[in-house]
């Protein structure tokens, strides 16, 4: 009986460190926080998904005065968007101060620096992932690399249910495709009638209240949320709220 126990655990030990698939759900930010010499991180999801082999994010909070080195990973990309507060980030040999609601996207073997300079404590979502394909530096170089994009270069378009501000939508190393814009929906309206596609999403509450359609449920997500849609997931969000609700929808494959 012994020895069956420990073949039992011999066999099942590897188990233990595998990483999870993720669900197709809303996400909300960990109230644990952990303490860095920086500030503090907090987990919104952290797993495996169709396209991801793994799939990352945290919300990361950076102190007055205080610096977030992003070491150069030879098989993972990194993509942010400022949550709250202004930071001087340092990527390629280049600085440049950045406003609530911009993102940078950071290719494999870069090296980025955060550095808070104003006098209130700033936040990040960050998004670490390693995809299941094998990576592309080439196509990567090529798409233009590592980059920025400030918020006020994604210019507003007005639409008949709201409006919405297009980012980017390029390859990177390790995507064939990665498509980020924010929209803003006015109340009542929907997204558009519930649909699917090949390419994951996550769509990140920025302001006011909504419905997600995921599958044959419903489930609601405020600011901060983050919904995870897998690969052909029936979808769609409404606004149920009693304002203009804006998310940032991104994309890939």
């Amino acid at each position: 009986m012994k020895y069956i126990l420990l073949f039992c655990l011999f066999i099942s030990k590897p188990l233990f460190g595998q990483i999870p698939l993720l669900e197709s759900k809303v996400y909300s930010i960990d109230e644990r926080m952990i303490k860095t010499k920086f500030g503090s991180k907090s987990s919104v999801f952290k797993g495996e998904g169709d396209v991801l082999k793994l799939q990352e994010l945290n919300v990361i909070r950076i102190q007055e005065k205080k610096k977030y080195t992003v070491k150069a990973s030879a098989d993972r990309e990194h993509f942010f968007i400022l949550k709250n507060g202004n930071l001087k980030i340092s990527l390629g040999g280049k600085e440049q101060v950045l406003q609530v609601g911009s993102m940078v996207t950071v290719m494999p073997k870069d090296q980025i620096i955060f550095e808070n300079t104003e006098g209130v404590l700033a936040e990040l979502y960050e998004m670490s992932y390693l995809a299941k394909s094998p990576m592309n530096e080439e196509r990567g170089i090529k798409a233009g690399g590592s980059f920025i994009v400030p918020w006020e270069n994604a210019v507003f378009k007005p639409t008949a249910k709201g409006g919405g501000r297009q980012f980017f939508d390029r390859a990177t190393a390790m995507l064939n495709r990665f498509d980020i814009h924010v929209t803003t929906l006015n109340v009542g309206q929907q997204s558009h009638d519930p649909h699917t596609h090949v390419n994951e999403e996550i769509i990140l509450m920025i302001d006011g209240n909504a419905e997600e359609r995921i599958g044959d449920k419903k489930e609601l997500a405020k600011p901060g949320d983050v919904i995870r849609l897998g690969s052909k997931v029936l979808h769609n969000i409404t606004n149920v709220g009693n304002k203009p609700c804006q998310y940032y929808a991104i994309q890939w494959n």
